[in-house]
């Protein structure tokens, strides 16, 4: 049971990784230093895993510096450890390094997953992707790398995803692709070599005899040894392969990921203009060896520096500090933590001393001695020596410790302390509360791997609470955390009503409160349960001074829908807010999260934003969903945005529960701060596999005309699922981004339709239908005005000279809304028979402005025919190795050729036999 409970606990811990970037990783005199390995706290301590992962690193560095043709290895390498391992001497504690922005996990996968090694990657070509996933069994069991390749190659298979934003040259769902009247495999370079077979019930043979085309169970087999040396995003389990495809030896129309993401780009054209190597030459490096430091995970030490300047008596920002930061520390901080509390204005105070939280009065205590007044001038430097003073109460030490600042002024001397930030070696989280904080403040969370937040003084929209919500812990434990369920506020008329609906899950249910917080006068506040049971004013913790009302649902909250309905009973109107946080319901089940960011923290106009937000459970996708994403901007009224997963626009793949969206709204310069809004309906949403950007699983290899198969990938069972998803309701904010060089009044339209990824071209009949998601005229949002299709036999002429090829007519063919599927069929010009190959490619316009140019999709016309009667009957003998099998292809020809002759000289014989007799029978004349 106890290991159970550890391999649940990694698969939720894994989840939290997403919320922020990775390390700060930097390439420095060709070796890439401060790249973080770490391994989740519910792997258990394995004396055999650290070495496994030093060995893979090393082997790793070499094989970079290669394929990197000599300008990039791994130089400096942390393994963060987690806090259930045991100490040792020559453990460190980590500074700025964490789990959650570590650049490489090892965590236990959902049983459904397998030991795949993956990237998590959902931006745009050369953006970076998350993290790199790596299981215990993937590090420990060496049979692996039969089917995966050397673990050293592997990872930089996912290097190359995770740092440069490349994409697998393989394609699991489309393995093959016409040329011709035949079929090639998908794959990078053209000239890596293999057969093309079928393997089932221990017998192999041409793939679907009947018909001579690929079916669902024919792979393609490489050859063990090949000519070739690309490429390493094709498959890392071919020794020989050892570089990435070039301009010389990519292959521009295999449909993969890579060619669809960024427009035919070979992979070393990608990667060698990366800010990596931009200035970074080929240089000869006597040695490669990295260097390793063991960093161990400790107790969470924290300390909130909290602005009481004068100009936070403005806008009652006083009032909502105390109602914000209170709910962190009743709800979100977790137990064991250590806080300490820093009030600072002209000069700094120590309010309290670190507190570990283990109790509820304890937290109460903390609350209890949040700042109440405001005066004074702000020296936002004084308050974070204070907090460091705070940090090192516990040992001395500030390393891996975690700041919260809150400010809402300007200090023309924040710069003066940015040197003790950086040797600090804490984090620094910041939160600007108005509009004008300090323009300098993200610095000092950006050059500590800080989180950065922004509320406005809008009281609706919640945003302070929203802040502290999301200021959950780093160390992988999803179970320890606090998940915030929901975010809303309203202005509320008098004697009004704001109802609402909030969805519990099954997953969560722990230490469930319902906050609600209000202006002036207590309002009628009712929640009603699942079972029907009422809450009343009564029932819930009054804090009439800060104005908040707080329930607690002792034990386990009811899964279902609870309804809340609160009536402002004042004489005047007044905004009215309700959060609601909860905790796992079961250790043992990962619940649902979303984690929400952004492509960038500050952007200059008119480069837009895109905004993403993971919806996931455990290691599985969640699909299906609808998520909302609020944006407040510098001026005007907020916009909300619906963020979709539909492989259109901004969003990468259809259906990986990751949902995207361009934000082209823009109005003033300033701080933008997003919250995104998750909701889950019962018998829509379901679960997933991630199916993008992983290392290749290798079917089996060709050796001297002999398919070696692998043992066949263990299968997905994708309905199966720990819990039922259920309705739900989560809440999280994507943080802020700081946006610049906005003209004044209404921005020009300046952006064009988005890029069409997923054209699909299908023959029906005499015809060929197109199918494509729709673009807008603003990237993905709006109506484009007309699309521009054309078509050739000849794939390079499409690609490069699409003005030139041949036109469809689309005089018919008006553009749907952004995001609708569009499907169009072209009969005109066609002419289909055996072997046709056709290519066709759209761009989208909005008047002048155009959209990059499309995908490019394929229209295959193969006739079924039987293979050649020459082809001889290919049949298996089993090895030993790996429970594999061999075909021997020149055996089979010798025992054919033999067993020809046997027959033709028996007829002979029978022919001779035969003659003498009849010959005998005649009688002379």
């Amino acid at each position: 049971m106890k290991s159970v409970k550890i391999f649940l606990l990694s698969l939720m811990s894994l989840v939290c990784i997403c919320a922020v970037s990775c390390s700060d990783v930097k390439l420095m005199n060709n070796g890439y230093e401060n790249v973080v390995i770490a391994i989740n706290p519910g792997i258990p301590e394995d004396p055999m895993l650290i070495p496994k992962i030093q060995e893979m690193v090393r082997s790793a560095s070499n094989f970079l510096y290669k394929a990197t043709k000599h300008r990039a290895y791994f130089q400096d390498v942390k393994i963060l450890l987690p806090i259930t391992w045991s100490s040792q001497s020559y453990y460190q504690r980590p500074s700025t390094q964490s789990y959650e922005k570590a650049n490489v996990i090892i965590a236990n996968p959902h049983t459904q997953y397998g030991d795949d090694p993956y990237t998590l990657q959902y931006g745009q070509c050369g953006d970076k992707g998350r993290y790199i996933h790596f299981t215990q069994n993937f590090m420990l069991d060496d049979a692996l790398i039969q089917v995966y390749g050397d673990r050293g190659s592997v990872l930089v298979h996912e290097w190359a995803h995770l740092r440069w934003g490349v994409f697998d040259e393989y394609n699991d769902l489309a393995p093959f692709y016409a040329v011709g009247n035949t079929f090639e495999a998908t794959r990078c370079s053209k000239e890596i070599k293999g057969l093309k077979a079928s393997c089932t019930g221990g017998t192999c043979g041409a793939c679907d005899p009947s018909t001579g085309l690929p079916d669902a169970d024919c792979n393609f087999f490489p050859d063990q040894n090949q000519v070739t040396s690309s490429s390493i995003m094709y498959t890392t389990g071919l020794p020989g392969v050892v570089d990435f495809c070039d301009n010389k030896t990519h292959n521009r129309e295999a449909p993969n990921m890579q060619n669809k993401m960024c427009n035919e780009r070979s992979t070393w054209d990608v990667i060698s203009k990366s800010d990596d190597f931009k200035n970074n030459h080929p240089t000869n490096i006597a040695s490669l060896e990295p260097k390793f430091t063991f960093l161990h995970a400790k107790d969470r030490v924290l300390c909130l520096v909290l602005d009481t300047s004068g100009s936070m008596s403005w806008e009652n920002r006083i009032q909502r500090l105390q109602q914000a930061a209170g709910i962190f520390l009743l709800q979100i901080i977790e137990d064991q933590s250590y806080v300490g509390i820093v009030g600072f204005h002209g000069s700094a105070t120590v309010i309290h001393e670190l507190t570990v939280i283990e109790s509820e009065d304890a937290r109460k205590k903390l609350k209890n001695l949040l700042p109440k007044t405001a005066s004074g001038g702000t020296n936002i430097c004084a308050g974070v020596r204070a907090g460091f003073q705070v940090l090192g109460g516990d040992d001395g030490a500030t390393n891996g410790d975690e700041i919260v600042l809150l400010t809402d002024g300007e200090d023309s001397g924040i710069s003066s302390c940015f040197s003790e930030v950086e040797q600090s070696g804490a984090v620094i989280h910041t939160i600007a509360l108005g509009p004008n904080a300090a323009k300098e403040l993200e610095q000092l969370s950006s050059m500590t791997g800080g989180l950065q937040y922004a509320a406005t003084d809008k009281l609706d929209e919640n945003g302070l609470v929203d802040a502290f919500t999301g200021l959950v812990s780093g160390n992988g434990n999803m179970s320890q955390q606090s998940i915030q369920l929901e975010s809303s506020g309203k202005s509320i008329a008098s004697n009004d009503w704001f109802n609402g609906t909030v969805f519990i899950d099954k997953s969560v249910g722990k230490n469930t409160f319902f906050v609600i917080t209000w202006e002036t006068d207590t309002p009628q506040m009712f929640i009603r349960a699942p079972n029907g049971k009422l809450y009343r004013n009564g029932n819930f913790e009054m804090d009439t001074v800060l104005l908040t009302a707080r329930l607690p649902i002792p034990g386990l909250a009811h899964s279902g829908a609870w309804m809340y309905s609160i009536q402002n009973g004042a004489g005047k109107p007044q905004v009215i807010t309700i959060t609601v946080t909860s905790r796992a319901a079961d250790e043992n089940i990962p619940p649902v999260t979303v984690n929400a960011h952004l492509n960038q923290d500050t952007t200059s106009f008119p480069n837009p934003l895109i905004i993403f937000a993971e919806v996931s459970q455990g290691f599985l996708p969640v699909v299906g969903a609808k998520v909302t994403a609020t944006v407040e901007r510098a001026v005007g009224q907020p916009v909300n945005l619906e963020l979709l997963d539909n492989g259109g626009g901004a969003d990468a793949v259809r259906n990986d529960g990751v949902y995207s969206r361009y934000f082209t709204e823009f109005l003033g310069n300033g701080r933008y701060t997003i919250k995104v809004s998750v909701q889950g309906k019962d018998g829509i949403v379901r679960l997933t596999t991630r199916k993008q950007s992983h290392a290749m699983y290798i079917p089996g290899y060709v050796q001297n005309g002999q398919i070696h198969p692998n043992p066949p990938k263990p299968p997905v069972d994708r309905n199966n699922s720990q819990i039922q998803l259920g309705s739900f309701n989560r809440v999280k904010t994507a943080g802020a981004c700081i946006v610049t060089q906005v003209p004044a009044g209404t921005p020009p339209d300046v952006f064009p339709p988005s890029k069409i990824k997923d054209l699909r071209a299908a023959i029906v009949g005499d015809a060929i239908q197109l199918k494509w998601t729709a673009p807008g005229d603003d990237l993905d949002q709006g109506t484009a005005s007309f699309y521009e299709i054309k078509f050739s036999k000849n794939f390079t002429q499409l690609r490069d000279d699409f003005p030139n090829a041949q036109s469809v007519n689309t005089t018919d063919l008006k553009p749907k809304v952004a995001n609708s599927e569009e499907s169009f069929t072209v009969s005109e010009n066609i002419e289909l028979k055996n072997g046709t190959v056709i290519y066709f490619a759209i761009q989208a316009f909005d008047g002048n402005l155009s959209s990059a140019l499309s995908n490019i999709a394929q229209a295959a016309l193969i006739l079924a025919s039987p293979p050649p009667t020459s082809q001889p009957v290919q049949t298996i003998e089993p090895t030993q190795p790996h429970n594999t099998v061999v075909i021997n292809i020149s055996e089979i020809l010798v025992i054919v050729g033999i067993v020809v002759i046997v027959v033709s000289l028996i007829i002979s014989i029978t022919v001779c036999v035969v003659t003498k007799k009849r010959q005998g029978r005649v009688s002379p004349s």
